[in-house]
């Protein structure tokens, strides 16, 4: 009698961002486990008659351990529930997304894998960053501060050396202070342009033109969640657009969606 395990990726904020495939599976679910960053107006899309479970594992809060999450999925995928576990932006993208979908798979549980805006990309993009340009920047490295065990992780440093490059921290906000010295201290340039995106697609979405010699300072003021640009592209936010939230006057309508 098993049921389904569905990983959504709900982007990175704003409802209008979901996939057509992530909002019809929301229809459908029969238990939803969330996670501590989905917005309100996300939430509020799961319909009713839902089981709403909170999961979220926030920074030194952790209303669940990962294996008691996993062990949640289990029993009730095996009582023949269709679950969905809703992930802010992609499942796969410093999510735990996918140890949750081998534990499934290897558990019996058959899982589908629903793709999401991850904040790395969407969050450039709302502060009228490009990361990559022609003439600007031929690629672009995404990286997490944050590892388990509540560890610092700067081994991406060297990439902030790389000319022509954008490097997108996750988790970065709180670890400016170990960034900024390890980055001197292997000889990037201080004036190095960095933004801060907080809150990105939402209605309080807020960014921050600095350096990284001004960065520690700056980021004592930023609203979390955020992100950090690295690269000469933050430079484009002075001409590029921004994005443009909109304010829901109504819940969606999935077959007008459709």
């Amino acid at each position: 009698m098993n049921g389904k395990l569905y990983l959504i990726g709900c982007g990175p904020g704003d409802a209008d961002l979901l996939t057509l495939k992530a909002l019809k599976t929301i229809e459908k679910l029969d238990i939803a486990l969330i996670d501590h960053l989905l917005t309100q107006e996300i939430i509020d899309l799961i319909p009713a008659r839902t089981k709403v479970v909170f999961v979220g594992k926030e920074k030194g809060k952790h209303s669940f351990p990962q294996d008691q999450i996993n062990a949640m999925i289990t029993q009730y995928a095996h009582q023949g529930y269709t679950v969905g576990r809703l992930k802010c932006g992609d499942p796969y993208i410093f999510g735990r997304g996918t140890e949750e979908a081998i534990y499934a798979t290897q558990s019996g549980i058959k899982t589908e894998v629903i793709p999401g805006i991850s904040s790395a990309f969407s969050a450039p993009l709302s502060a009228g960053i490009a990361p990559t340009a022609r003439g600007v920047s031929t690629g672009v490295s995404i990286v997490s501060a944050h590892l388990s065990g509540d560890r610092v992780n700067l081994s991406w440093i060297p990439m902030l050396g790389v000319k022509d490059h954008t490097t997108v921290v996750l988790m970065g906000l709180s670890r400016t202070r170990q960034i900024v010295k390890e980055a001197l201290d292997s000889g990037i340039d201080p004036l190095l342009p960095v933004a801060i995106v907080s809150n990105a697609t939402t209605a309080i979405q807020t960014s921050i033109i600095t350096t990284l010699g001004e960065l520690i300072g700056v980021a004592k003021g930023a609203p979390k969640p955020a992100i950090l640009v690295f690269g000469d592209v933050v430079n484009l936010a002075q001409t590029l657009p921004k994005y443009q939230y909109e304010p829901k006057e109504e819940k969606y309508d999935i077959a007008k969606a459709s």
